[in-house]
């Protein structure tokens, strides 16, 4: 877990800098409510653990250190990530490739691909529902989170 702790502490250190606290408070509270959901869904679906909680790490990160537009946050997000992977020198290509491409497409919540995508998307889908249960969910987001709480629970 040393790269993810690597990956947590420039994160985080980032998230200190956003002047506006309502900003700063979200990003520290989802990212760290993803974190914990994708541990226990990649332990539960046999995903590698690390590689998925450096997913959860950045997969907003865009959205909320330029409060970009949340259209634009995926990708922006995986070209932070994919920078920020490289400039450590503690990550291989292929792990660079993997985790950039599940940041890259986890708002794509309709389309179904590798395991470290799914897991990604559940995790944001039902740590979205546990910080407020009571905010709509379409069809496709209830179908994940009926099947991550599912895997949770084997």
């Amino acid at each position: 877990m040393k790269k993810y702790e690597v990956v947590k502490e420039y994160v985080y250190s980032q998230f200190s800098k956003i002047s506006y606290e309502p900003l700063q408070s979200a990003a520290y509270t989802h990212t760290a409510m993803v974190d914990s959901c994708i541990t226990l869904l990649a332990i539960s679906r046999n995903v590698r653990v690390e590689r998925a909680k450096i997913c959860a790490l950045f997969h907003d990160y865009a959205q909320f250190v330029d409060n970009c537009p949340h259209k634009e946050h995926a990708k922006l997000s995986s070209l932070y990530c994919s920078k920020f992977l490289k400039e450590t020198n503690l990550f291989k290509i292929n792990e660079i490739d993997d985790i950039c491409y599940a940041i890259r497409t986890h708002s794509k919540k309709d389309r179904y691909d590798s395991p470290l995508c799914e897991v990604l998307k559940d995790a944001d889908v039902l740590a979205r529902f546990l910080e407020n249960p009571e905010a709509p969910l379409n069809d496709i987001e209830k179908e994940r989170l009926m099947k991550a709480m599912q895997d949770i629970s084997k």
